[in-house]
């Protein structure tokens, strides 16, 4: 049950009809401030409670706080009704603007640390935040320089997080707002996103529109006496006279595609060269996203665990031919219809390339064992059939030397060596049977004990002819 407060007054419980509004959407995502969106009737209590900025609209889902954050604009129609839309209070570290400032061994933690005291010395203390928890250990070089006049989200987002990886989380603990810097959200669903079960519709995105395979890094622009920019900074001193990286892989897969990347704040070559590598890395891969309209079945089952924003959450459509887990990227929560609930799995597909030759190489080994395996069931079955055959054969041969010669010790005894040989097939059999791709040995074996057998039985043969014909005399 969702509720909706505006500076601690309610504003909307469906269990009361005093508080009601028209509809209500929050919109979260990774990486971004977050949407509130909702609509309320004519003459509703809030509408005059309501001020652009200053307000702190919440909603909470079952006494848990589940966003937070401040008005932007409202918009009224011909009904008398009005729209509101929120931001999240990521969206306080606009407020604040990040001098130039240079630094020196850096690490996340200290780099996010500056920049957080830098916005609170700048805002009230409604805005402020407190450093949260970093697990990004180390950055991607040691030095750097921030020159230019950006709030502080757009320097966080760009230097460090666009940089470096990872996701920025808003937390609220004991009234203390916290900033914190995750590797990963570090939760898996206990729920699964299942066809047929609660998924109600799915649409998956894949585009290549932003693949490069061949890169020019750009740093730092030289400063020309006259304050024009001048030449930037290439990586050619540390590339053997080069200005561009080439991953030959997505070359072969895709082609020569050449880009350009800049990075204002990189003033040494070889941390340029670096940034350059890790960013070709991931600009050969295809971005995926599945957009699912799903029911969290949390709403029909309070025992089962709820979807949220940044889960791992298993994904099992058998007509897709997908079963995997992936992230939660976006998430959106219709607040009076929460059938219209709609949940976005991104996921980037990393080393694109590598997967692509790995798998190959995969294939074409499933293949060399698969074609063994059936070489080698092939003879067993073979084998089993002539075993059988040469068992009908040696019960009739038995038959017949009993009626014509039962004092041929000779023929008896070659008849009980085919009898043990062929109780020695069976148990060899047997044995492949078990492990097929351990007997090919056997395999040898049993083919040089077949061609003694036929052997012998052709001496058998040649003796039951020759008993025949002195029957017959």
């Amino acid at each position: 049950m969702y509720q909706i407060y505006c500076d601690n007054t309610l504003l909307y419980d469906p269990r009361d009809e005093g508080s009601a509004i028209l509809s209500g959407k929050v919109s979260l995502a990774v990486n971004a401030t977050g949407e509130l969106t909702f609509t309320l009737p004519p003459m509703h209590r809030g509408i005059d409670l309501i001020r652009k900025l200053s307000s702190v609209v919440q909603v909470f889902d079952g006494g848990e706080l589940l966003y937070e954050g401040r008005v932007l604009d409202s918009k009224a129609d011909m009904y008398h009704t009005v729209t509101y839309t929120c931001e999240g209070t990521l969206a306080y570290l606009l407020d604040s603007i990040q001098r130039p400032r240079a630094y020196h061994d850096l690490t996340p933690a200290s780099y996010l640390s500056d920049k957080i005291a830098q916005h609170n010395g700048q805002v009230e203390a409604g805005k402020r935040f407190a450093l949260g928890t970093v697990e990004k250990q180390a950055m991607n070089y040691d030095a750097r320089e921030d020159n230019q006049y950006t709030n502080t989200l757009d320097t966080i987002m760009d230097k460090l997080v666009d940089s470096n990886g990872g996701y920025l989380r808003v937390r609220k603990q004991d009234n203390t707002r916290y900033l914190d810097y995750l590797e990963s959200y570090g939760r898996t669903s206990g729920q699964v996103i299942r066809f047929g079960e609660n998924i109600l519709d799915l649409t998956e995105h894949i585009s290549a529109a932003d693949v490069i395979t061949v890169l020019i890094p750009l740093g730092k622009a030289e400063e020309a006496e006259d304050g024009e920019k001048g030449r930037r900074l290439t990586i050619e001193s540390v590339n053997g006279g080069r200005d561009y990286l080439e991953d030959p892989e997505a070359v072969a897969l895709y082609g020569r595609i050449v880009g350009t990347q800049t990075w204002d704040d990189v003033t040494v070559a070889s941390n340029l060269k670096a940034k350059g590598q890790e960013y070709l890395a991931n600009a050969r891969n295809l971005s995926a996203t599945m957009e699912l309209t799903a029911i969290d079945l949390h709403l029909v089952d309070v025992d089962i665990d709820r979807i949220k924003l940044g889960d791992m959450i298993r994904v099992v459509s058998p007509p897709h031919k997908l079963d995997k887990y992936m992230m939660v990227s976006k998430r959106e929560y219709n607040l009076v219809d929460p059938r219209e609930d709609k949940i976005v799995l991104g996921d980037t597909m990393a080393a694109l390339t590598e997967k692509q030759v790995a798998l190959q190489k995969s294939i074409e080994k499933q293949k060399d064992i698969s074609a063994s395996v059936e070489e080698v069931r092939g003879s067993v079955y073979m084998l089993a059939g002539e075993v059988n055959t040469a068992k009908q054969d040696v019960s009739e041969l038995g038959g017949k030397v009993q009626v014509l010669e039962t004092d041929t010790t000779e023929v008896q005894a070659a008849l009980q060596g085919i009898n043990n040989n062929i109780t020695a097939l069976e148990r060899k059999n047997s044995e492949l049977s078990e492990d097929i791709r351990e007997d090919r040995i056997r395999m040898q074996e049993l083919e040089w004990s077949d061609q003694q057998m036929e052997e012998t039985m052709q001496g058998i043969l040649a003796r039951l002819e020759a008993l025949e014909g002195g029957a017959q005399k």
